[in-house]
């Protein structure tokens, strides 16, 4: 016992003043080191708790080693299944119980080959502490008068090997404990009671935690009460103001050495200072507020469907319009411009580009004898444009081909119909891609005459003997045709056609039609919205001030992940294309917040708080955080990071954490799977900028005072999750962590 002490001692006089590396971090390795010196099973036992609870909360890549703390946990286990107070002491039922709970505690973290040497270990504890049961309750050895102490902690004990208060032994030790006046301090069996219940799943009143919450703010307690009663606190309770006020102040108790953090029960060296004890369950209380759920894995939400496009390619070269279909020139030319942004191989380029020479080739010959212009001429054409793998003398060849194919001056068409709008768009866009001006006759007329046949968009175009009508007008062809007609007709010539085509839009996207009818069943159905369609309408329409980037985003991102473009080129290259405009934004969670509250200059974004609420926040945040804070010069964010306080719907979330599902609509806003009324919440976001990370806190005004509380209560220091949500309920702030 003497050199148990002295030992602790030697650790304590050795500490020298330093600055802490992380209250966590560093108990962990003082608890690592002090469990090794002593021999006292409930000492140790109470370190393995500790360091079990804290193996995910760890910031600076320490594992706790608790394989050695096990091995001489086991080594001191009697023939009997008990645990004595040191090793080769008579079995007890106290200590019994702090080595079964312990062994629960490490279990989830063993590997297979640990876990099947220590899964006897605590079978044989479990049936001891059966054994040893004396009426409704424990004594502190088999035979004796039921005692408080030893009855807490083996209702503690069979709650972690996962029995219930439902269950017989539990209910009557609990009937017992409910009546029972302890030997042990009062507060001290207050908070095992409310550890046992709560691993029982005993409910306890809210009376009750409220008692325990006004002792630990306002109450004179020792410091190892205080440590068992803040983490009694946060299992029955999520953090909220009271509950990181607490924390906060247990944490101010802390003593810190170099890189080694304890809590003392008393601040006399030389009287029992329950070093181990004590930092156990501050540690406890700490790493439960700070509990971490198992990491998911990160998807890149702009990842591009690459790979299934390489894979459309054909063995010729060419892509189909489907997977294994025959190359197609617009597939082909498609595919090509998003491979592009794909690190493609040059030899599949090669292979394409060759195709589209021969289609090209293929096609021009088809023009010559039909007469007409054609869609794979036009695509195949782009391709050899696109890779300069045409001559001079080729491209005034094309040019003279697609003149020679008119119907008439300016118009392009078919013989059976007459001119068509959408052959006519392709010729004029051949022909200016080609280095024919925008203002050569022939592409004027062609522009007159697209525009004098129809005010609201184009289709098919039929023209007979007597007069001539439009058809249904569909997206594709009004599409093609503003793209010819963009920078030859006037904005105000077009707004006609532009408001019907924003007028088609759908379920997010467009379609070829809006609603089609079928005969067969005498009934109209909607259209079902295309990405390319999509993507190059989004493209069009952001000319002409009408910006829809982020719903095309969102609809190009659910149609990759719900398989819609699924062996489908130019749906895959129309994906490819758009989402490689966005760039990649690392994950980003409330945890990255919280460490770099110690790293990086923070600048304060408020516009709706006054100077003296920000300046007491910056305050609060300087004491609690070795960063720097400052209040910005604008509301707009940079590249550094930064502390955003705003109303919902100020700054998108979506430019900063694309991972995360945020959305306001009709007076709620929806976090991840969380939705509230914003007038009743304040939410809480993560987000990433190009050298630091940006903290957004949305409220409405009337919410601004638990805006700020956020900060000045220290709730700052228990942020968790991909975000949170603080609702005002009752009076009250319920948190609730989103991921």
């Amino acid at each position: 016992m003497m050199k148990k002490v002295l030992a602790l001692m030697m650790i304590v006089f050795m500490l020298i003043p330093a600055v802490s590396a992380g209250t966590i971090d560093g108990s962990v390795k003082f608890l690592g080191d002090s469990a090794e010196s002593t021999k006292q099973t409930r000492e140790i036992s109470l370190a393995v708790m500790a360091l079990s609870g804290a193996t995910s909360d760890l910031d600076g890549g320490i594992v706790p080693d608790i394989s050695t703390l096990l091995e001489t946990l086991l080594s001191y286990q009697n023939p009997d299944g008990g645990w004595g107070l040191y090793p080769g002491e008579t079995s007890n039922v106290l200590d019994t119980a702090y080595a079964v709970i312990a062994l629960e505690r490490a279990y989830p973290h063993l590997d297979t080959m640990t876990k099947t040497k220590i899964r006897p270990a605590l079978e044989n504890g479990i049936s001891y502490l059966f054994s040893a049961k004396s009426e409704n309750g424990w004594g502190y050895i088999p035979g004796t008068p039921v005692s408080c102490y030893p009855t807490v902690m083996t209702v503690w004990a069979l709650g972690e090997a996962g029995y219930t208060y439902n269950s017989q032994i539990v209910r009557d030790a609990i009937k017992y404990l409910e009546n029972a006046s302890c030997e042990i301090p009062g507060y001290e069996a207050l908070a095992l009671k409310l550890i046992a219940y709560h691993s029982t799943g005993y409910p306890v009143d809210k009376e009750t935690i409220d008692e325990v919450k006004d002792v630990l703010l306002n109450g004179e307690i020792t410091m190892k009460e205080r440590a068992m009663l803040t983490y009694a606190l946060v299992l029955h309770t999520p953090v909220d103001f009271d509950t990181a006020r607490i924390l906060i102040k247990l944490e101010s108790y802390s003593k810190t050495s170099n890189d080694l953090v304890y809590w003392m029960n008393t601040p006399n060296l030389f009287s029992s200072t329950e070093l181990i004890a004590t930092t156990s369950f501050a540690l406890m209380a700490l790493s439960t507020s700070f509990e971490i759920l198992p990491p998911s894995e990160v998807k890149n939400p702009y990842e591009m469907p690459c790979q299934a496009l390489k894979n459309m390619q054909n063995p010729d070269g060419g892509w189909g319009l489907t997977l294994n279909s025959p190359s197609d020139e617009k597939a082909t030319y498609y595919a090509l411009m998003a491979i592009k942004e794909c690190y493609p191989e040059k030899e599949a380029i090669d292979k394409a580009v060759a195709w589209a020479r021969e289609a090209f080739q293929k096609d021009a010959l088809w023009i010559e004898q039909d007469g007409r212009m054609s869609v794979g001429y036009y695509y195949a054409l782009e391709i050899l444009l696109m890779y300069n793998d045409l001559t001079e003398e080729e491209k005034a060849q094309a040019i003279e081909l697609i003149r020679s194919a008119q119907l008439d001056y300016g118009l392009w068409g078919n013989t059976v119909l007459g001119p068509q709008p959408y052959e006519t768009a392709l010729a004029v866009k051949a022909l200016r891609d080609l280095g024919v001006p925008s203002d050569d006759p022939l592409i004027q007329k062609a522009k007159d005459w697209l525009l004098s046949i129809t005010n609201d968009g184009w289709g098919t175009y039929v023209t007979t003997r007597y007069f001539a009508y439009m058809l249904k007008p569909d997206v594709l062809t009004t599409l093609t045709v503003l793209e010819a007609l963009d920078g030859i007709a006037t904005p105000e010539e077009l707004q006609p056609h532009i408001e019907w085509l924003i007028e088609q839009r759908i379920n997010g996207g467009w379609p070829y039609w809006k609603t089609y009818y079928v005969w067969e069943k005498n009934k109209e159905f909607p259209g079902t919205p295309s990405v390319e369609l999509t993507v190059r309408v989004t493209d069009l329409l952001i000319k002409y001030g009408h910006n829809y980037t982020n719903e095309t985003l969102d609809f190009v991102m659910e149609a990759r992940d719900s398989g819609l473009i699924e062996d489908k080129t130019l749906e895959t290259a129309s994906a490819i294309l758009y989402l490689s405009r966005f760039q990649y934004i690392p994950p980003v969670n409330l945890y990255d917040i919280e460490r770099a509250l110690n790293t990086d200059v923070f600048q304060i974004i408020a516009p709706g708080m006054d100077p003296e609420s920000v300046n007491e926040i910056i305050t609060t945040l300087n004491d609690l955080f070795s960063g720097g804070f400052i209040p910005a010069n604008s509301t707009v964010i940079g590249e550094e990071s930064y502390i955003v306080m705003a109303n919902f719907g100020d700054y998108c979330i979506r430019d900063y954490n694309p991972y995360i599902r945020f959305y306001i609509e009709d007076g709620t806003v929806t976090v991840g799977n969380v939705t509230v009324p914003t007038d009743k919440a304040v939410v809480l976001v993560p987000g990433k900028t190009p050298k630091g990370v940006v903290f957004f806190i949305f409220y409405e005004p009337e919410n601004v005072e638990i805006a700020k509380e956020i900060f000045t209560t220290g709730f700052i220091r228990y942020i968790r999750g991909e975000a949170m949500v603080l609702l005002r309920e009752n009076g009250k702030v319920r948190v609730i962590v989103v991921g």
